[in-house]
């Protein structure tokens, strides 16, 4: 190995040179002259930092002016390992439809699950349904989905394909500009559809304005009466077609006005009752019934609309224009004339009053009770022999729980055969009720190993 060695010479220092003596009195006169030139110098640096603009205002005002040449320089000074920066710089900007005051520019969004926006398709009007004190949904022309608001203290501005590149690369730098459509004031999460309809509110809206048996004597103030399609599912949280669905479970009649009217127990009473009296006096035949003869049968307060319904709703077609009134749906339709005044009695005295009702030749057909009111009526044990109870859904609970628990007051055990049947307005899936009942309710074996369902889960 090679050294090399160097050697200094040392330095004599050297002696600093004495300056000239300087009076008292010339040191005062130049500092007095000195002061002011330091002052004016000082000052003249502070009003130049103080004029000249920072590299951000620079920045900002190039940005507003549209000066991409210059934006590119000051930002890519800070990228200096980063030779590919696109010189396509995103500038975003309001529309000139965005406003930071009024609600036109406010928006939500709308967390959405693969499972659920497969319900959705191209075309398909979509409504958020529900008043001020309400959970909103969202609702398609078939389904209803529950709308989970999440907090969050966050504000957020809206603005559409601003991930995308730029359509082409350029040479010189230049501005694409992004606009800013809204702002976000709450986020929110679409939950999968609801498999049960929310009929509480129909059912009341209805009956508000239902039909009575003495209309006539206010036949100008009750013509006016009732709800259009369209009134309803402003208020009410359910999709069109549940609404139709609901409907035809319902004693609710359409008249030609587009208004539905809700038939009240009076008036379904009265008009069963003289049906029944003409089929005695064979004015009419229980397997031959038509329009024709109903209405030459039935006074004018019944409309021609109600027997269209009955027809319809309550009989099976037989021939065309003729209708066959099933056995099994008059015994129903008479049961829930009897027990919704007295709500339950014993089952005895039910029989006599019901085979006293019945055409001659029809009571035959009601020795099996049991089955033919599932759904209406429940028969159990009591003290002094079998008691039978009005349970109608259309007078029962209108949520799930509140139905349970109430079937659950009446009777501490139940199969699940023997409940299904009075779910049948809520549920349209046997396999969505079975999936309530056995998710929410406590069961127990029977001595048969049957299981028996005996409350509801807090």
């Amino acid at each position: 190995m090679n050294k090399f060695i160097t050697r200094n010479k040392p330095l004599t220092p050297k002696r600093p040179q004495k300056r000239p003596a300087i009076s008292a009195v010339e040191n005062a006169l130049q500092n007095e002259n000195s002061a002011p030139i330091l002052e004016e110098s000082i000052a003249k640096k502070t009003k130049k930092c103080a004029d000249e603009p920072t590299i951000m205002e620079k920045l900002h005002t190039a940005i507003r002016e549209g000066d991409a040449r210059f934006t590119f320089d000051v930002l890519s000074k800070n990228r200096p390992f980063d030779h590919s920066m696109n010189k396509t710089m995103t500038k975003m900007e309001f529309a000139s439809e965005y406003s930071a005051t009024s609600s036109s520019s406010d928006f939500m969004l709308l967390s959405v699950d693969e499972s659920v926006i497969d319900a959705f398709h191209v075309d398909q009007s979509l409504t958020i349904r529900g008043e001020t004190t309400d959970d909103a949904v969202l609702c398609t022309e078939t389904a209803t989905f529950p709308i989970k608001m999440i907090e969050s203290s966050s504000s957020m501005l809206l603005m559409h394909r601003v991930l995308e590149p730029p359509e082409s690369p350029t040479e010189e730098p230049n501005f694409e500009v992004k606009m800013i459509d809204g702002k976000c004031f709450s986020t929110a999460e679409l939950c999968p559809p609801l498999d049960v309809l929310n009929i509480g509110r129909l059912k009341d809206l209805l009956r508000e304005q239902e039909l009575r048996w003495d209309w006539k004597d206010r036949e100008v103030e009750e013509k006016v009466k009732g709800y259009r399609l369209e009134e309803l599912l402003d208020t009410v949280q359910m999709s069109r077609a549940e609404v139709k669905t609901a409907l035809k479970d319902l004693p609710v009649v359409k008249f030609p006005s587009g208004k539905y009217r809700f038939l009240s127990h009076k008036f379904r009473g009265e008009m069963l009752g003289r049906i029944v009296e003409k089929i005695d006096d064979e004015a009419i035949s229980i397997g031959e019934l038509t329009f024709t003869r109903l209405r030459a049968n039935l006074p004018e307060n019944v409309p021609d609309d109600v027997i269209r319904w009955f027809l319809n709703s309550r009989c099976d077609t037989s021939s065309e224009g003729q209708f066959t009134l099933p056995t099994h749906n008059l015994i129903r339709d008479l049961a829930v004339v009897i027990l919704f005044g007295t709500q339950k009695m014993p089952l005895q005295n039910f029989r006599e009053l019901l085979f006293k009702i019945l055409p001659f030749g029809v009571a035959d057909d009601a020795n099996s009770l049991e089955t033919i009111l599932e759904g209406v009526a429940d028969i159990s044990d009591a003290p002094f022999g079998k008691l039978i109870s009005y349970l109608a859904p259309e007078d029962l609970p209108d949520t799930c729980k509140e139905r349970m628990l109430y079937l659950f007051e009446h009777r501490k055990l139940w199969s699940m055969e023997n409940l299904r049947p009075y779910f049948g307005d809520l549920y349209k899936s046997k396999v969505a009720f079975d999936k309530y009942v056995v998710q929410n309710c406590d069961y127990a074996l029977s001595e048969t190993n049957e299981m028996l369902y005996c409350g509801v889960r807090h």
